[in-house]
């Protein structure tokens, strides 16, 4: 006589045959986490956490982007600090020949004119450093150089600073480097400092002309106001790179704590999918072999 034989051993069956299918089915489910390295193969596995995961993945693919972009931002600050700390040494180089000028013994001898042209060409040079075919000195507008230098032009009053060697943007470029919060990169070629550079090399250039070492000295006076200005414009660029390092790793601090809870979620932990696994099959494995044996009595067997 069968086990399903008896309408009071139908419920039982039925029900037997349920917990089977279910722990059946559990045991497959984590096989396939097991060996695909996630917990779902799509939302519905996620047990409600969904939003949670899907809100996750947002964030960190944003603060990713944040962080290439960051990282971008970096290395043209990086060119540009280069181009400013080169251009200070040819202000030095200014300074020291108009230091050497206003010494008699050496007015004829150091071609003063040609060598001051020179090092304004080279300063001229400095600010038409581009990155990525982008030009750095020239604000927003990046894709002309901001400096004219076939030839720099003079400047309109010798001594009085101008913009006429300049033909980039009056607008600073912005850079944002997380949500709420902006840097302003202020480093152009028409910045006061550089301009009072220039001014001072056209007055140097007048003063030697007339031989008249008080213009000349008002002009090396210009000049050292100049530098001072665009060392300062160093100092800030300094402190921009600090700033965007200093961003970005918090932003990769961010990334690592958020991947950790989406794995949480999302990926399977082996250890605690194997340990379930096993009492799944044990458990699986146990009922099999009961319900087998229940099948198999027959009240016949104790009536003989």
């Amino acid at each position: 006589m069968s086990i399903i034989s008896r309408i009071s051993t139908y419920a039982v069956h039925q029900r037997t045959m349920s917990d089977f299918n279910s722990v059946q089915s559990r045991v497959v489910d984590i096989q396939g986490q097991i060996s695909s390295g996630v917990k779902a193969r799509d939302f519905k596995g996620l047990n409600g956490q969904v939003e949670q995961f899907t809100g996750l993945e947002a964030t960190m693919r944003k603060t990713k982007q944040y962080v290439e972009n960051n990282a971008e931002s970096i290395s043209r600050l990086e060119t540009t600090r280069k181009a400013v700390s080169n251009s200070i040494d040819v202000i030095d180089q200014i300074e020291n020949y108009i230091t050497l000028r206003r010494n008699p013994a050496n007015a004829e001898n150091i071609a003063f004119p040609e060598q001051i042209k020179s090092m304004r060409v080279a300063l001229a040079k400095e600010l038409n450093t581009n990155f990525g075919g982008r030009f750095l000195f020239g604000g927003t507008r990046s894709d002309v150089p901001p400096v004219i230098d076939d030839p720099v032009p003079e400047s309109i009053t010798p001594g009085v600073p101008d913009t006429s060697y300049y033909q980039g943007s009056e607008n600073n470029i912005i850079i944002r480097p997380q949500e709420n919060f902006e840097l302003e990169q202020d480093v152009r070629a028409d910045n006061p400092g550089y301009q009072k550079i220039f001014a001072a090399v056209t007055l140097a250039l007048k003063g030697d002309a007339e031989k008249n070492d008080a213009v000349i000295a008002q002009a090396y006076d210009l000049l050292q106001q100049g530098k001072e200005e665009v060392i300062s414009v160093q100092a800030r660029l300094d402190a921009n790179i600090v700033d965007l390092n200093e961003i970005n790793e918090r932003h990769n601090s961010s990334i690592l704590y958020l991947k950790g809870i989406t794995e949480d979620i999302g990926q399977t932990d082996v250890l605690k999918a194997s340990t379930q696994l096993a009492q799944d099959q044990a458990v699986l494995n146990a009922s099999f072999r009961a319900f087998a044996t229940v099948n198999n009595l027959r009240l016949v067997d104790y009536l003989r």
